[in-house]
C-alpha cells in the first residue's frame, strides 16, 4: 500500500475511485513504521553490545518465541510463514549461537526450539534497553495515556 496514494491523493489516479481519509489507515501505517524504528534502535543497541551478526530479521523473529519451549509449527502459525522456512530461521539462529534444538520428550517425532544461554543474555539485553526506553516514553507520556494507547492497539475491528 503506498503511502503517498493513500494519504496525498483523494482519487485513484487511473480509475478516479473515491479515496477517503481514514484515521485508521494512517494508524496502521504509523504502527508499522514505529515497529520498524524500535526495532532499528534496539538492533544498534544489541551490535554496540557484540551482537554483531544480529538483523532486524533474527529480532523479529527472536521476539516472537516464547521464553520456554517452542515449536516449529505454533512459530509458523504465529508468524505467518511455512514451517520450511521456520526451520532455515532456526538452522541460522542455531548456527550463531542463539538457539538450540533438542528432541521433545512427550512428542518423540518433534523438536523443542529453546534459547541457548547467549540466546538468553541476548533476550535480557534486549529487554533491558526497552526497560530504558519506558523513562523516555513516560517523560513523553503519561502512564495513563501509555495504558489506554496499550488498550487502543487490543482492539479489534467489527465482524
Amino acid at each position: 500500500m503506498s503511502t503517498k496514494l493513500t494519504t496525498k491523493t483523494r482519487k485513484s489516479p487511473q480509475a478516479q475511485f473515491d479515496l477517503p481519509n481514514s484515521h485508521s489507515l494512517s494508524l496502521t501505517m504509523a504502527m508499522d513504521d514505529f515497529q520498524k524504528r524500535m526495532i532499528d534502535w534496539l538492533l544498534a543497541r544489541l551490535i554496540d553490545q557484540g551482537f554483531t551478526d544480529l538483523s532486524a530479521g533474527h529480532l523479529t523473529f527472536l521476539g516472537a518465541l516464547d521464553c520456554g519451549p517452542n515449536h516449529a509449527a505454533e512459530l509458523a502459525r504465529g508468524l505467518g510463514i511455512s514451517r520450511q522456512a521456520v526451520h532455515k530461521k532456526i538452522k541460522e539462529l542455531e548456527s550463531l549461537g542463539w538457539l538450540q534444538t533438542v528432541s521433545d520428550t512427550e512428542l518423540g517425532n518433534q523438536r523443542v526450539i529453546l534459547f541457548t544461554t547467549e540466546g538468553e543474555r541476548m533476550m535480557s539485553c534486549a529487554r533491558q534497553h526497552f526497560a530504558k526506553l519506558d523513562a523516555a516514553l513516560l517523560s513523553e507520556f503519561s502512564a495513563d495515556e501509555v495504558e489506554l494507547f496499550h488498550r487502543f492497539l487490543e482492539f479489534s475491528p467489527p465482524e
